[in-house]
């Protein structure tokens, strides 16, 4: 049986979104668009006092705070996969060797495998968009030979890069200090406060050995820094809590395999994430157009993932696609701060 794109589409709207750690903690608010090109507005905030006014005046004109508008064209992703004669005439993974299942229902049932497959595909690279955004404020892709350039960048600034006695391998650095002051500069710009510092377990090790964080636990009563680990799923860990600034540590350890097929940490080596669990940003997808029907008329979806599936009757494939054009938007650049508290670099970041 084939089923059109606006079927699949339902289908994909009512089942259960794919989870996520970066996407779904930081940029929880989803927005599509009717054109594959979208503004991408990009706000550093200025914390300014209203201004005195003599009493007879009618007022003193504040200005708006600056932002650069950039139009960009929506990355595509467009994973598909082949449906032939020879994968429903046998027998499936699992399937009993008696079984009685007919060509068509396998059909239906490597479908449904398909489509979840290639869906988690794409969830896993916006995920990767998302960690981009986070860790280095821009997405850079180039592929000359493919026809592909994306690059949107943020102008991301709030990052510092430790060395010498202040990294946290170092038995002099104090990795409270730290937090301390990568917090206290995201709130002196937005006025928001970060309560979530996510490491890789290569820094969160180095955090709980570090002396300073063990002197701070040993202050009796007080309470300050707290280190409870506890597993919250197979990836995230919460390490524990420094009560002083409101934050809570987790280490994540996640990786996936990058365009050139080595094994990556989401989490680039050394690196540490503050940023506010109520989110920083959204993920804007643009539109997907493409030719539906024995019409051959072109259509366009303002949807996340738009479904497609054709016929080669000749050779006797079937085709299904799923497109999706997703970029992660920070509403504000200086609303999460960046360290890089381990000097070994293992992934080349």
């Amino acid at each position: 049986m084939s089923y059109d794109t606006r079927e699949m589409l339902e289908a994909i709207e009512l089942r259960n979104p794919m989870k996520t750690f970066f996407a779904d903690k930081f940029f929880k608010v989803h927005r599509t668009h009717v054109a594959e090109r979208i503004e991408v507005d990009v706000k550093k905030s200025r914390r300014r006092l209203a201004p005195f006014v003599a009493p007879r005046r009618g007022g003193k004109v504040l200005t708006r705070d600056g932002f650069s508008t950039n139009v960009i064209t929506t990355p595509k992703l467009a994973p598909e996969r082949i449906m032939t004669i020879d994968d429903i005439v046998k027998k499936g993974l699992g399937e009993n060797v008696y079984s009685k299942k007919t060509p068509a229902e396998r059909a239906d049932e490597l479908l449904a495998e398909d489509l979840r497959e290639l869906e988690k595909s794409i969830v896993d690279r916006t995920e990767w968009l998302a960690r981009e955004i986070l860790f280095k404020g821009k997405i850079n892709v180039v592929v000359p030979k493919e026809g592909i350039d994306v690059s949107v960048d943020f102008g991301f600034e709030n990052k510092e890069v430790l060395s010498s006695t202040l990294l946290w391998s170092n038995a002099s650095s104090n990795p409270i200090v730290n937090l301390k002051e990568w917090r206290r500069t995201v709130i002196k710009q937005t006025g928001t406060a970060p309560d979530v510092c996510i490491m890789g377990s290569e820094s969160a090790d180095a955090f709980i050995a570090n002396s300073f964080v063990s002197k701070a636990m040993d202050i009796r009563n007080l309470r300050n820094v707290v280190i409870e680990p506890r597993v919250v799923d197979p990836a995230l860990t919460f390490i524990g809590r420094i009560a002083e600034i409101d934050l809570d540590i987790y280490s994540y350890d996640e990786w996936f395999i990058n365009d050139e097929g080595a094994e990556e940490s989401m989490i680039p080596y050394g690196h540490v994430l503050l940023a506010n669990s109520g989110g920083i940003g959204s993920i804007e997808y643009g539109a997907v157009t493409q030719i539906e029907g024995d019409s051959d008329d072109y259509v366009t979806y303002d949807a996340e993932i738009v479904p497609k599936q054709w016929t080669d009757k000749k050779d006797n494939i079937k085709m299904i696609r799923l497109t999706s054009r997703p970029v992660p938007m920070p509403f504000d650049v200086s609303s999460w701060y960046v360290g890089v508290v381990l000097a070994e670099n293992r992934e080349g970041e």
